[in-house]
């Protein structure tokens, strides 16, 4: 009978995996998984400028993660920041020509992942996944909430 720790066990997998998938085919761009999730958020909102701390919040990666991965993609020109003319404390996070034009394979990259989890799974499945991955990002989620403010029944130091 599988329990909680075979789903931890199998969900680890699965991102440890997909994150090699990802840095393999994101090499030939010069590009991490880590940059290349940045950039297709990106992509997604596109043409909308993000601020920097919506990226942390969006993606749920830490200040300085995004940090660094912002300071490595202006580097190489895919994105650009700027201080945001009302509050200059915020940058505002913007992809260049040559981040639009990585756009079509950064996506490929992320399609073809998504098509190898795909493989042999149904609709049906895809849905009762979510449903279950929703709620456990929930439960963790509310968790952390709880023990930010003190008040938490999470036995986690």
């Amino acid at each position: 009978m599988s329990s909680i720790a075979d789903v931890w066990v199998y969900a680890n997998n699965i991102i440890h995996s997909a994150r090699q998938l990802v840095n393999d085919g994101l090499r030939p761009l010069g590009l991490t998984s880590a940059e290349g999730n940045i950039l297709l958020h990106l992509l997604t909102l596109q043409p909308t400028a993000l601020r920097q701390e919506d990226i942390v919040a969006e993606l749920e990666i830490s200040k300085p993660a995004v940090s660094r991965a912002l300071a490595s993609l202006e580097e190489k020109s895919y994105v650009r920041r700027t201080k945001d003319i009302e509050d200059k404390r915020v940058s505002l996070v913007r992809l260049t020509a040559k981040g639009l034009q990585a756009g079509p394979a950064v996506r490929k990259v992320y399609n073809e992942v998504f098509a190898i989890a795909a493989q042999g799974v149904g609709q049906a499945e895809i849905e009762e996944a979510v449903k279950f991955f929703k709620l456990i990002s929930e439960n963790y989620s509310r968790a952390r909430g709880e023990k930010k403010r003190g008040n938490g029944r999470c036995s986690i130091t």
